[in-house]
């Protein structure tokens, strides 16, 4: 697998993604900049927890990890809670919002290079059940449970009509005028689309995350983002340790091959190295995303494929 260079990283890479938001002020702006673009909305302030967990009902479930928490901030006092929630302890998602009436509605934003096309539905139908087992506490009633909208940020066509939006939510098949508002909602962006009517600004934004260049600097908010992002890339520490996530990488492709190989002649080879990168990632704690992805890359297997061997060697 060739090695890019820090410079050659766009925003759409998990990498340069978690390192830019994991700077506390420089991350706040880059997320409120996004979402004020992908929503269409003047957001003020935001608050963020980078790469926020969320685990399953026990310890056999499978858990999640979400790129970024963020909360809008802009209609409440510094260090309020919100709604009997404290932001910094909320175990819910990655990105939170006040809507017009002040009751937070969460967002879920994930960008994502893995190819993951057949089990996108899926995916998102299991984030939300774990974002709402989060929101409601014993006691309280149905109606107080918020609003979720998960963003899927992708460079790939997820439903093949060559859409630049798609926004799902739920509704009455028999007859589409029933209002069945039940506050969740999901939006597929893919940066390459050319159908519909996205803002101007939402098409530049999604070009600029794709490849994070020069030239695809179209307008001020773009050219905040990349004042950050060059700052970030040129950081001797984010050089570090893009090194040993690349040499931990490469650790774990080395390894898996070797043990594949070793086990080759009895399972096959493909077999013998799934279990071999398994086994790698979890001698390096690796997480059980992360795994699977290496699993995906490796040997060009499906994301559900990958789950199931990842539960058979594990």
């Amino acid at each position: 697998m060739e090695r890019r260079t820090i410079e050659e990283l766009n925003l759409l890479d998990d990498f340069l993604f978690q390192e830019t938001i994991s700077r506390q002020e420089q991350g706040e702006e880059v997320c409120r900049i996004l979402l004020s673009t992908i929503l269409g909305k003047t957001i003020r302030k935001v608050r963020i927890i980078p790469q926020k967990p969320v685990l399953g009902m026990d310890t056999t479930k499978h858990g999640i990890r979400m790129d970024a928490y963020i909360e809008d901030v802009s209609q409440l006092d510094e260090g309020a809670e919100v709604f009997g929630h404290k932001a910094i302890d909320a175990e819910i998602s990655d990105v939170d919002v006040v809507d017009d009436a002040g009751k937070p509605d969460i967002y879920d934003m994930e960008p994502n290079q893995m190819y993951a096309k057949n089990s996108l539905p899926k995916r998102t139908r299991y984030y939300q059940a774990l974002i709402d087992a989060k929101l409601l506490d014993a006691g309280n009633d149905y109606t107080n449970l918020r609003n979720v909208v998960i963003i899927m940020i992708l460079p790939y066509d997820p439903f093949g009509q060559n859409r630049m939006v798609y926004t799902i939510s739920n509704h009455c098949d028999e007859d589409q005028t029933v209002i069945y508002e039940d506050g969740m909602k999901k939006i597929y962006l893919y940066t390459k689309g050319t159908e519909g009517n996205p803002s101007q600004e939402l098409r530049e934004m999604l070009q600029y995350m794709e490849r994070s260049i020069d030239d695809n600097v179209r307008n001020q908010d773009i050219a905040a983002i990349h004042n950050i992002i060059s700052e970030v890339k040129h950081d001797r520490e984010v050089g570090v340790n893009y090194m040993k996530s690349w040499e931990r990488e490469e650790m774990i492709r080395e390894q898996g091959l070797e043990q594949g190989l070793e086990q080759g002649l009895e399972q096959g080879l493909e077999q013998g190295m799934a279990q071999g990168i398994v086994r790698t990632c979890i001698s390096l704690h690796v997480t059980e995303e992360q795994t699977i992805r290496r699993l995906v890359e490796e040997l060009n297997i499906s994301e559900d494929n990958a789950k199931s061997i990842l539960g058979q060697y594990k």
